[in-house]
This record gives structure tokens, sequence and C-alpha cells, in this order.
């Protein structure tokens, strides 16, 4: 009796989730417009970080930055790592109306973030130097890099700790606190880049802790996890490894881990792509590489960020319920509106190339062409290279690790790197090595379509 009356508690909780009873296009819509109020802060923080970094560094302060921007991947990695794994591993036990699996699995997630970012950022700090070099820093512009390098390794930890801690928030029904974390850190972040880089002229080092800060403040999102009030709590008997959930956040979060160190890898692949083509000219393309991946492209990945982030927490506690129509919907509408949104942005793009890249290389007339030539390629199928994010994201949801792994890699590792790097020489100078990437987005982008077709009929059929 007293088995049933629980089951039943936990049925009732279940469904007391507006994730699992209110209609999907709003829900998805709420999620997504929630959270782009916080990304909204974070993509004016771009914007104004490429013209404070524009104005104060010049040509050879983006190249260095290029090189710094090969951390934030690393970051992002891990970021992703815990910020999938953790929210999904609760998600699903939320779904299932496990309360106690629920806090057992956030706890032990927190801290296996903690010991985690806190070694990525040792070696940060042990070995800049050898670092720069294998991200693809010339000569020239290596010193300057070191020291953006370990300014931002400085603060990993609480880089990769808040990126987790603004993912639970939106799986514990807090999205608004997780939107008002993004906004405070955009506002303090480029306060302290404006300051450090046009006043202070700290060049790159200012440039290392703005980028620490960014995602950094989130944890002070921890807050939300301690204290009587909260519904998942941060405990210290937690500091003990359960590997089994420890496993189970591994297994989920991997395949976004991949992600971000595929592009990583491509980050340090196209850099030394275009020192292999570009002869005495390499340092202007890799800037111009720079401010397109750094700051246009990323712009992008933002909003189709958005449009994944509103999806997550639906599939996620759909498929403890398994309630599978439900995720269908949700795929295919998330899907479509990745289609149409990051088209009509990307064309935006391509049309104000020219006076988007003066905003962001500070006028640099040179530098400027060299932007424009490479973007006019890079962008043209930009919304079919974002839906491998999109795809993997969905698939570890739904717990298919190893085909999320495999889609996780298409756009950077398994197509673009070795296709920079072959057209590239084929063409034997810089074009080569953009056109390289647009044939990647194209195959990524009609594979991914591919297993979303299959998904629906596998959908329809378990409904």
């Amino acid at each position: 009796m007293a088995e049933e009356v629980k089951a039943a508690v936990e049925e009732q909780s279940a469904e007391d989730l507006e994730l699992l009873t209110q209609p999907i296009k709003p829900t998805y819509n709420k999620y997504s417009l929630i959270t782009f109020q916080g990304m909204l802060a974070q993509i004016i923080m771009v914007v104004l970080e490429g013209v404070v970094m524009g104005i104060g560094l010049g040509a050879h302060g983006l190249a260095c930055v290029s090189i710094i921007m090969s951390v934030e991947y690393i970051n992002l990695s891990f970021g992703n790592l815990f910020g999938t794994g953790v929210p999904t591993v609760i998600g699903n036990r939320l779904g299932a109306g496990d309360k106690d699996g629920a806090q057992h699995a956030f706890s032990q997630g927190f801290w296996m973030t903690v010991y985690f970012a806190i070694v990525v950022a040792v070696i940060f700090e042990i070995f800049p130097n050898q670092l720069a070099v294998f991200f693809g820093a010339t000569e020239d512009i290596l010193v300057d890099s070191v020291i953006g390098i370990r300014a931002f390794g400085i603060f990993l930890p609480f880089t990769i700790i808040g990126q987790m801690v603004a993912a639970v928030l939106r799986v514990d029904e807090k999205p608004q606190q997780s939107a008002n974390l993004m906004t405070v850190s955009a506002v303090i972040s480029i306060a302290w880049l404006a300051l450090s880089v046009l006043v202070l002229k700290m060049g790159t080092l200012g440039a290392g802790i703005y980028y620490g800060l960014t995602i950094g403040i989130w944890a002070v999102g921890i807050m939300y996890f301690v204290g009587d009030s909260a519904t998942l709590k941060i405990l210290t008997k937690d500091m003990a490894p359960d590997f089994a959930v420890w496993g189970e956040i591994f297994k989920i979060g991997f395949p976004f881990f991949v992600t971000q160190i595929g592009t990583f890898i491509y980050n340090v692949v196209a850099a030394n792509a275009i020192g292999a083509v570009a002869g005495e000219d390499a340092s202007l393309y890799i800037g111009a590489f720079g401010v397109i991946s750094g700051y246009i492209v990323y712009i992008l990945m933002m909003f189709s960020n958005v449009l994944t982030y509103g999806m997550q927490p639906i599939v996620s506690v759909n498929n403890g319920a398994k309630k599978y129509d439900r995720i269908k919907e949700v795929l295919n509408y998330s899907t479509v509106a990745q289609l149409i949104i990051i088209t009509v942005l990307a064309a935006l793009v391509w049309v104000f190339a020219t006076p988007i890249a003066n905003f962001f290389d500070g006028g640099d007339p040179v530098l400027t062409e060299a932007v424009v030539e490479a973007l006019h390629i890079f962008i043209l199928v930009a919304a079919l290279g974002f839906l491998g994010t999109h795809v993997s994201s969905y698939l570890q949801c739904i717990e298919k690790i190893v085909p999320a792994t495999i889609v996780s890699l298409l756009r950077y590792v398994i197509l673009a790197s070795p296709l920079m790097v072959l057209v590239g020489n084929a063409f034997g100078n810089i074009t080569g090595v953009w056109y390289g990437l647009l044939a990647a987005d194209i195959l990524t982008g009609v594979i991914c379509l591919v297993i979303v077709a299959r998904e629906n009929k596998r959908l329809s059929a378990a409904a």
C-alpha cells in the first residue's frame, strides 16, 4: 500500500511539470524567448566586444584573439559536457517522478564539474606557451597570445561551473533566473573590456580576463541551489564520487563535449591550413578568420543555441515520461525554426558583409577585404551547418549517445577539418580553405535532415 501511495505521489509530481503538460509550441517559444533574453545580452556583449577589440587591439590583437578563442572552445567543451549531461540526467529522473534521484544526480554532477574544472585550469596555467604554439600562434603574436591564455585560464573553474549551473536552472523550471545571470554577466564583462583595453591599455591581458568574466559570473547561480527553499541542493555528502551517476552524466554529455572539441580542432586546423597557403599574409588571414569565427559566426551560433536550448528540457523530461508524440512535435518545430531563422540572419550578414566587417575589424581596409572575401563563402549555408549541433543535442536528450557523438563530429572534425586542408591545397590559395567549410556545411545539413526524418518515423511508431 505504501509503495502504491509513493508511486501515485511521484506520478502527480511529474504531471505538475509544465514541460510535460503544456502545449508544445507555446512552451518551446517560452523557453526559447526567455533564454533569448539572456542570450541577447550576450550577443550585444559580443558585438561591443568586437568593436572594442577592433579599436583597441588592431589587426595584431585580433590575430591573438583568434588564438585565445581556442581556450574558449575548450571551455565550452567542458561546459557543454556538464551543461548537457547534468540537466539531462536530472530531467529524465524528474520526468519519471524520481525527485530523490534528480537531487542526487544534481549534487553529484555539481562536484564532478568542480573537480574537472580545476584540473583543466591547472593545465592551462602550467603549459600556456606550448598550448599557444599548438593553437597556431605565429612568432609575432606568441607573447601576447600567451598572456591572454594565462589570464583566461584562471577563470576556467568558474566558467565551466557557470555553464552547468545555468543549464540546470532551465530544467529546474527557472529559465528566468538563468537568463538574468547571462544579462548581468554581459553588462559587467563588456564594461571591464572597455575599461581594460581602451582606458588602461592592458591589451590581451584585459581581453583574457574579459573572456573569463563573460561566463564565469554565471557561477553565481550556485546561490539558487543552497538553502531550505532550493528544490535541488548542493550537498557535501556527495563530494565522494558516485561513479554510476558520473558515468551517466559523461555518457550523455560526451557528444556535446565532442562537438565543442571538434570546434577547437577545427580552429587549430584552420589556423595551420591558413598558414600553409597564405605565406607572408598568414597573420592577416588568421585575423580575418578570428573576426568571422570569433564574432560573426559566433553570434549566429548563439541564436542557434537559443533555439536548441528551448528544445532540450522539453525533450529530456518527456523522454523520461515516454511521451513520444510531444518529443516528435518539438523536434519538428524546433528544426524548422532553426532553418528559417538562421537562414534569414545569414542572408542579412551576406548582404551587409562589408559594413559588418568594418564594424568588427576597426576599419582596417586590408583586413576588411579579407573578411568579406571569406564571409561571402562562410555564410552561404550556415543554417545547414548549425543543424549538426541541434540534432546532436536532440539525440543526447533521448540518450542515443553513439549517433549523437557521430553527428557532433560531422561539421568540424569529420568534414570541415580535412576538407579545408584538401580543398585549400587543391586550390593552392586561401579561397580553397573557405570552400572546404562550405562543402562541410552542405553535407552536415543533408545528413541531419535525414536523421530528423528517420526520428519522425520512429517516434510515430512508438507513440
